[in-house]
């Protein structure tokens, strides 16, 4: 099993996507981190690839950014790693 990295190509891609798509909307980050209950240093944490947010925490973000979950993950091609 792959231990979490914060320099996994997946968990980097999570992160950024947070990011922008809060930025397309105009949210800021205190705004964000309420609506999903975490703190804002949680958020900057998540923004910045220090922390990714749990599968449950991602459907909430979705939710309140207006995005399908398969927002925040890479495109998959059968047998290539991302």
């Amino acid at each position: 099993m792959t231990r979490w990295s914060p320099n996994n190509p997946v968990n980097q891609y999570i992160c950024k996507r947070i990011r922008k798509r809060r930025i397309e909307l105009g949210i800021n980050q205190t705004d964000l981190a309420h609506n999903i209950e975490v703190s804002y240093q949680q958020l900057q944490k998540y923004e910045a690839g220090k922390n990714t947010p749990s599968g449950a925490k991602i459907w909430l973000i979705a939710c309140y950014l207006d995005v399908p979950i398969t927002y925040f993950y890479p495109p998959t091609v059968v047998g290539v790693p991302y």
